[in-house]
């Protein structure tokens, strides 16, 4: 069955708490054994996405990737 998880926003300055689906294919839940152990949020508040990891009926999230930023 797709579930919600309650989730804090990572991003800094943000601070948005809540219960979230995850983003994406919302048909996942079908499969007999899950085979999806990280999901992907998206912020209802600063719109950031960020992964986390399921664990159990639970989700951790996982480091914020950092963008590259090259000098030229």
């Amino acid at each position: 069955m797709l579930t919600d998880y309650l989730v804090k926003c990572p991003h800094s300055g943000c601070g948005w708490f809540g219960s979230l689906f995850p983003k994406g294919n919302r048909e996942a839940w079908r499969a007999a054994v899950p085979s999806v152990r990280e999901v992907t949020f998206e912020c209802p508040g600063c719109h950031g996405e960020w992964h986390a990891q399921v664990i159990g009926d639970d989700v951790k999230p996982l480091p914020l990737e950092e963008l590259a930023v090259s000098s030229t």
